[in-house]
């Protein structure tokens, strides 16, 4: 039943915020390929992938891409696009932890570079169902602590943040995993029924599962490393013999 409900709603927001043309923040992975797999049928879709060359998150976007049929674009990147983009993170949203920053980078690489007026983002799916590699060893009482605090900070901070930057390109951001009615359902399962043998995001995988999407098993990798933009920044920083965050705050 609940699978049902989850299935139903996050249909009912992709269709009710979608316009007709959409950009997707495709990073290949679980969460973005099941949104995308759902806003195919209401949106004329277009799939970004922000990367390194050679990169684990170009790699995947582009074969989930071609399993769902649908037009993808890799953004690549390098050293002086990264440097350009950190520098707008911190003048424009005023972030300088290097964590967040390279989160945000993706991001930012997709709001400069595509014509689309709106963004369909994956975001939120780990903060509600289990997605982050620390839950894993954590109990169950623990674990839904630590989830109830990154869904609250996600709902103040992140998403905020996201759409400001997303406002800042003339575009809106759309986040079907943040709707209300996904995250209430979200919530109705136990922190012990979103993780086990085969994965995370157990609730998603079998939604995923359901529709024949290979994404169903695929593991979390994270923006910041998929994309290779972390070890960009920490070789970047090494190579200037300074620590990470030191080298961020110098970013002119």
């Amino acid at each position: 039943m609940r699978q049902d409900e989850l299935s139903s709603s996050l249909k009912d927001c992709v269709q009710r915020e979608l316009v007709s043309d959409v950009a997707v923040l495709f990073s290949g992975g679980l969460d973005c390929s099941l949104v995308t797999h759902l806003a195919a049928s209401y949106a004329s879709l277009s799939l970004y992938t922000v990367g390194y060359e050679g990169s684990h998150d170009l790699k995947a976007g582009e074969k989930m891409a071609k399993e769902m049929g649908l037009p993808w674009y890799p953004i690549l990147i390098d050293d002086s696009k990264v440097r350009a983009g950190i520098s707008f993170l911190r003048s424009t949203l005023q972030l300088h932890d290097p964590l967040t920053i390279s989160f945000e980078l993706p991001m930012y690489f997709v709001c400069s570079s595509v014509p689309q007026p709106m963004l369909l983002s994956g975001q939120g799916a780990d903060e509600l169902f289990g997605g982050y590699a620390r839950y894993v060893s954590m109990n169950d009482d623990v674990r839904g602590k630590a989830m109830r605090g990154d869904q609250d900070r996600l709902v103040a901070e992140g998403y905020p943040r996201e759409a400001l930057l997303a406002k800042a390109f003339g575009k809106t951001l759309s986040c079907p995993y943040l709707c209300p009615k996904v995250m209430i359902i979200a919530r109705l399962y136990s922190p012990g029924e979103l993780i086990g043998p085969e994965g995370n995001k157990l609730p998603l995988r079998r939604l995923a599962s359901d529709l024949g999407l290979s994404s169903s098993s695929s593991p979390k990798k994270a923006a910041q490393y998929g994309s290779g933009i972390m070890n960009a920044m920490k070789r970047m920083a090494s190579r200037e013999g300074v620590p990470l965050s030191e080298w961020v705050q110098g970013i002119e």
